[in-house]
């Protein structure tokens, strides 16, 4: 599917090659600037129904107010692969939205393709990074140029069942996973293991002392299937026969499983009832740590597209949401913000699970940051499943995982 993508993408080139090679600012002259008329800025979102409330009636009012010439026209879409094709699609023939804000693991794709503005560009963008948290803007970050800024982030944590945990003789969440196994182990525990993407499994892998791809993310080969990436297999393996994906977050609550991990949406999708029900029978503690790599780190970025008909007025609009007020408006909704310096636990006083989500920002991690990251996460997932269910040995499940990955690796590198 996505090397039918890329193949459009690659068409879609031809329409926009004059771009090729081209910052925003061409030659000696600046992009145009915003005139004395009202004018539209089109951006394209996957909020919530509740987010969408907050961010129609009270973020863009305030923006409005600020800037009034011009004027942002939201419009909401399903995040799926449809989404995903339209804007390369639209972007190639330079067509709007003129803002998008655009999953974290997209940005690569687009920016490789050329089919969003590099942010570097702008006078004033390292001043706008100084005030953004490091992990978030950096995955805006592709090739030696920043190609967004960072919107909203997130990552997952630990949550344990209070009762399972005390049976074991726990007073603290454990401190590593290897002892989450020996405990689900000793103790016949069930754990909330929902499926094998990376997104679900990678802090496992990581987590067991696995490693995914070279530092510079060019290869494979002697990093996924070395001989700790083949032991942290083994020991997923041995956790996942103790694995149910039965209602998770109702079975952690109950305590049928001792242990799930998921983002907070857990809770901030719940009622206040619901959530002083979770928490009285709950415990989240930040995923554990090893090889200072905690859970990954997931959010949207903002992005202008090249089919922005004024890119200086969208980066108007990208800077001023990357700022405390509107993000700090957002919370409300349970969306975390990138902005340095907002005190997320005295603004959410209701929302003490907060806490947890904070600290594990500070060990989360990016998905290697390639163009072709879906085919690499299809590779992972297809011999990840393969080797955990027992359909094929660990060792030769990684080799050919390795194998995959870097023929895409080989080719976006143009080495193929």
């Amino acid at each position: 599917m996505y090397k039918w993508l890329l193949a459009i993408g690659i068409a879609g080139m031809t329409l926009i090659s004059g771009c090729n090679n081209q910052s925003i600012i061409e030659g000696n002259h600046s992009i145009q600037k915003p005139n004395n008329e009202k004018e539209e800025i089109i951006f394209w979102h996957t909020y919530s129904e509740e987010e969408t409330r907050v961010f129609e009636n009270e973020v863009i009012p305030l923006f409005e107010k600020q800037y009034p010439h011009l004027d942002i026209r939201p419009v909401r879409h399903s995040y799926n692969v449809q989404l995903n094709r339209t804007l390369l699609a639209r972007a190639s023939a330079k067509e709007p939205p003129d803002v998008v804000r655009m999953d974290i693991t997209w940005l690569p794709f687009f920016a490789k393709n050329r089919l969003i503005y590099s942010v570097s560009d702008f006078k004033d963008f390292e001043d706008i990074k100084e005030g953004l948290l490091e992990g978030p803007l950096n995955s805006n970050f592709y090739r030696g140029r920043y190609y967004g800024l960072p919107l909203n982030t997130n990552t997952k944590v630990a949550i344990y069942n209070r009762k399972r945990l005390k049976e074991a003789g726990y007073s603290i969440p454990p401190s590593n996973m290897d002892e989450v196994l020996d405990l689900v182990k000793n103790h016949h525990y069930r754990i909330g293991l929902s499926g094998f993407t990376t997104w679900e499994t990678l802090p496992y892998f990581y987590g067991f002392g696995g490693t995914l791809l070279s530092p510079d993310y060019t290869k494979a080969n002697g990093f996924i299937n070395n001989k700790r990436s083949i032991q942290a297999v083994e020991k997923m393996k041995d956790l996942y026969k103790y694995s149910g994906k039965d209602d998770l977050w109702q079975g952690v609550v109950d305590g049928d499983y001792f242990m799930m991990d998921e983002g907070p949406w857990f809770y901030s999708v719940q009622t206040p009832q619901k959530i002083e029900e979770i928490t009285s029978q709950t415990v989240s503690a930040p995923f554990p740590v090893m090889n200072e790599k905690g859970s990954v780190l997931g959010g949207e970025n903002l992005v202008i597209m090249k089919g922005a008909r004024n890119p200086e007025a969208s980066w108007t609009f990208i800077k001023w949401l990357a700022s405390p007020k509107p993000q700090e408006l957002l919370l409300k909704t349970g969306l975390m913000p990138t902005v340095k310096g907002i005190n997320i636990k005295d603004l959410t006083p209701a929302s003490g699970y907060i806490s947890s989500y904070i600290d594990g920002l500070e060990n989360s991690f990016l998905r290697p940051q390639v163009a072709d990251w879906a085919q690499i996460d299809e590779i992972y997932t297809k011999y990840m499943q393969m080797m955990i269910l027992g359909r094929i040995g660990v060792k030769e499940g990684l080799d050919l995982a390795a194998k995959e990955m870097d023929e895409i690796l080989l080719e976006e590198e143009g080495r193929l």
